[in-house]
């Protein structure tokens, strides 16, 4: 059996580590010159995202065998909006290091590996087609699946990224929702260390160009005086596959669709469709139907998302009146067995909420 990886990210990573427990090598390629991102680079994972009851990595430890950890337990969301603000605590998930360093998730996965990697190669997927038995495409981008007509498009954003210092606390994330200067997205800063952390700003339907101008107006309206190191800007988009496997061709990750249209987040989903892919691989299993409840979890959060779209600032703002109540701090934030995907409920309670 001949199997190649394209990309050494956490989805291909964990795919690869999947292949080692059944004595397989697959030859993983990666366009970059080192595993994990380059620059300070934090994200979060929240248990009402997880379409499984347990603690995520508990979850993976026990169903896959992959014993990783996070980096910070996350206990405190605030949540800002133009004219109110929420404060949720509780054992809300965690932040995970997503940068090259030792102990980051990318390079805990690469241990766990222990196999050859082809860094500084970018490949072609019609040069090797026919080279492999099968190839997962795990390269974080959407680019082969648009080519192949894969892809739907359900949210687009410019986004720009600060490391920044100052004193951070390790278990709490900042979020802010603001159309005049986020329009549908949203800023948020989530710490590294205790002194720095990386500042986020997400904004849809603009150009490249225009970021600066929706970067400053966020600086200035929520104060934001943090001495930055380095900025950095990239595009991104979430969207959904017509397939998941197509011939020899099978896709995880964010190349999958699977980070979530909400708030931006997947590392849990794109570790385990990796893992999923390569166990579909191993045992001749059908990939669609392994997949298929981060699939309906990925459309059941875009329809929040389109939720979100419709909102005015005076929307987010009764949301976040709502999201204080403490009726609902307990049910959704310090209920275990709440997730996101149970949401039409919330979503009558709120409709009844704003209407009343």
């Amino acid at each position: 059996m001949k199997v190649a990886i394209i990309g050494a990210g956490i989805s291909g990573l964990a795919a690869a580590f999947e292949f080692k427990r059944h004595n397989i090598t697959p030859v993983i390629f990666e366009k970059k010159s080192h595993i994990g991102n380059p620059v300070l680079f934090t994200s979060a994972t929240l248990h009402i995202f997880n379409h499984f009851m347990s603690d995520p990595f508990c979850y993976l430890k026990k169903n896959y065998g992959l014993n990783i950890s996070p980096t910070f337990q996350l206990k405190k969301l605030i949540m800002s909006s133009p004219q109110n603000k929420a404060v949720i605590k509780g054992n809300l998930g965690y932040i995970v290091n997503r940068m090259r360093e030792e102990g980051s998730l990318a390079n805990q996965l690469f241990s766990k590996v222990a196999l050859p990697i082809e860094f500084n190669s970018f490949v072609d997927i019609n040069d090797i087609k026919e080279a492999f038995d099968y190839i997962i495409v795990a390269t974080g981008s959407n680019l082969i699946a648009k080519d192949l007509n894969l892809w739907t498009n359900t949210f687009s954003a410019q986004i720009r990224s600060a490391t920044i210092v100052g004193n951070f606390d390790t278990q709490s994330v900042l979020m802010w929702l603001n159309k005049d200067y986020a329009k549908d997205g949203f800023g948020y800063l989530i710490p590294t260390r205790p002194k720095e952390a990386t500042l986020n700003l997400a904004v849809n339907n603009i150009t490249f160009h225009e970021i600066d101008y929706y970067w400053e107006n966020f600086l200035y309206r929520e104060d934001l005086n943090y001495k930055i190191i380095e900025t950095r800007d990239a595009s991104f988009e979430c969207g959904f596959l017509s397939t998941h496997q197509l011939d020899n061709l099978y896709f995880t990750g964010n190349t999958a669709g699977f980070t979530d249209s909400l708030i931006g987040f997947g590392q849990i989903k794109a570790i385990e469709s990796g893992i999923l892919a390569a166990r579909a691989i191993v045992n001749n299993l059908d990939y669609n139907k392994l997949v298929a409840p981060i699939a309906r979890d990925m459309l059941k959060i875009n329809e929040f998302r389109k939720i979100l779209n419709s909102f005015s600032n005076k929307d987010l703002d009764k949301l976040l009146s709502f999201l204080k109540l403490p009726v609902i701090k307990q049910l959704i934030y310090n209920n275990p067995f709440f997730k996101i995907k149970y949401g039409t409920f919330i979503a009558k309670l709120y409709n009844k909420f704003i209407n009343n």
